[in-house]
């Protein structure tokens, strides 16, 4: 039994992709971790899809340069606009958060009904549309651009009135109706996953991380590139906003991290 002590890269535009961190630590408890968010340039939703694309080409330099085995793309907006081409570019094996998340949905839709929150850049790409049509034709989609979600993450005001106003608003189409499964398609979203459930109970909540993660568990056994170390090191690094990072990301993640920096990535 071979055993690599490499790191696993999570990539992110932001904070968002500490959803996908906490489950790697969860399903792969002794894996080094090394995170990168940039947060200089959040939020990639509205950006254009070259500008996506050359921001997520510096995370993935960054991360090789820290000589990981494999990066998963913990940010459905650089999925969706930069997965496929980056995986031409680069050896490293990449694992992006929207096949898996669209399998999901198809796996538990019950109504064939699902609904996809994601941002801008996300929705209007139609890349969770194209995926669960490629698994099942049958299945009806609706996406809605919650774009402003994202904001009341990063700001840390996901228990305010003003997050609670937003989430009836935008998801409004989704209330009552026979839409019985809804795809958390930007990672930003499982850390407002109790407000949206508490608006829409009768749906059943996605968070495409938890395959992703089965899915990078599954490639690394495979491959023999697991380790059989006993301890893990955690390191994150965001581009900025360090201080309210930091706090969010002890918060979020529980667990002892071993590095919080600042890091300067790009131009």
């Amino acid at each position: 039994m071979m055993s690599d002590q490499r790191p696993i890269g999570v990539l992110d535009s932001g904070l968002g992709g500490l959803t996908v961190v906490k489950e790697v630590i969860r399903q792969l408890p002794n894996e080094n971790v090394i995170f990168i968010g940039d947060e200089a340039r959040m939020p990639y939703g509205v950006k254009t899809h070259e500008q996506i694309i050359s921001y997520t080409r510096e995370m993935v330099q960054y991360l090789i340069s820290k000589n990981v085995k494999l990066i998963i793309y913990g940010c459905n907006t650089a999925t969706a606009n930069a997965l496929t081409e980056l995986q031409t570019e680069f050896t490293v094996p990449m694992i992006g958060v929207i096949k898996p998340g669209s399998q999901d949905a198809v796996k538990i839709t019950k109504t064939g009904k699902v609904g996809i929150i994601g941002t801008e850049s996300t929705v209007n790409s139609q890349s969770y549309n194209k995926t669960i049509a490629e698994i099942n034709p049958e299945i009806k989609v609706l996406g809605i651009a919650a774009q402003k979600f994202v904001a009341f993450v990063e700001a840390d005001e996901t228990n305010t009135q003003a997050a609670q106003d937003s989430i009836k608003t935008t998801l409004a189409p989704f209330k009552d109706s026979d839409y019985d499964t809804l795809i958390l398609g930007c990672t930003h979203f499982p850390m407002l996953k109790t407000q949206i459930n508490n608006y829409l109970p009768n749906m059943t909540l996605i968070d495409p991380a938890v395959s992703t993660v089965g899915i990078a568990k599954k490639y690394l056994s495979d491959n023999n590139l697991l380790t059989n170390q006993k301890t893990r090191s955690l390191k994150l690094y965001a581009t900025g906003s360090i201080d309210e990072f930091s706090k969010l990301a002890k918060r979020w993640l529980q667990t002892e991290i071993d590095e919080i920096s600042l890091v300067n990535i790009g131009e």
